[in-house]
């Protein structure tokens, strides 16, 4: 059965609480877990940091997924990219993710993993990989998976493509780091859907949201999700989507949303 969430970090009405003052709206909807922003939550003090645990716990409704892994300031390409910084910020922002009850950690990122003007492609790649074989150890004690995601080529320049996260997830294939399909950035590439398919072993998470304004998804907007949605049945998909857009009114396009999204999971 596939869970459906949502992330609230685009929506926030206080950006410094990173969106988790809409948990209760979301717990009440009855949406299966929330998305947060982990550098935004890392950016939380003690005391705030505490007061969202207690808020989580009070509304019954866990903290499965978490988005935007890391700051634009610390780099992962580059020649500014220090190890020991990267692993410092992770094994942090890990604790606290777990803390929340994380089992995913999306690391799109596009601030800290996009290449430099003039440094070479192969390696940064490079980089990244030997980061991604470092974040693995990191996260498995706490049973976390990290997802890679593809951001589309006007937010980024680095893994702009399904194919391409698909090619890092499998060489060389590691236990805790797998991939993530975002139907909005699938659309804004004009990408075969049929990647859906192929990435099918190595798919570990879900975002959601509409080509057009990205917006929460709704009947008649023009999208085919039930295609989408065939696709995932296809591979026997059993993990999380995530609603990740825009919306003026959570309460009543996630309703709308939750409403669509379950009908096309069944």
């Amino acid at each position: 059965m596939i869970k459906i969430g949502c992330c609230l970090n685009m929506n926030a009405r206080d950006n410094y609480k990173a969106g988790y003052d809409d948990i209760p709206v979301i717990a009440k909807l009855g949406f299966d877990y929330a998305e947060l922003p982990l550098a935004q939550v890392m950016d939380l003090p003690r005391e705030e940091f505490t007061d969202l645990l207690s808020v989580i716990k009070t509304n019954g409704i866990p903290v499965e997924a978490c988005n935007n892994f890391f700051p634009a300031r610390v780099r992962l390409t580059g020649s500014q990219a220090s190890l020991d910084t990267i692993l410092e910020y992770a094994k942090a922002a890990v604790d606290r993710a777990a803390q929340m009850g994380a089992k995913i950690i999306v690391l799109g990122s596009s601030g800290a993993k996009n290449i430099p003007d003039g440094y070479p492609y192969d390696k940064a790649r490079g980089q990244l990989r030997e980061i991604t074989f470092l974040l693995n150890q990191t996260v498995k004690p706490f049973g976390i998976t990290i997802a890679l995601e593809p951001l589309n080529s006007k937010e980024s320049n680095f893994i702009t493509t399904a194919a391409e996260a698909l090619e890092f997830a499998v060489k060389p294939p590691l236990e805790n780091v797998k991939m993530l399909i975002d139907y909005y950035h699938l659309r804004m590439e004009n990408e075969n859907p049929a990647i859906v398919n192929r990435a099918g072993p190595y798919l570990r998470h879900l975002h959601i949201a509409s080509k057009e304004g990205r917006l929460f998804p709704k009947y008649g907007d023009g999208e085919n999700y039930a295609d989408f949605f065939k696709r995932l049945k296809e591979i026997n998909y059993n993990g999380r989507i995530s609603v990740e857009g825009f919306t003026k009114d959570l309460e009543a396009d996630g309703a709308a949303s939750l409403d669509l999204l379950k009908k096309l999971a069944v």
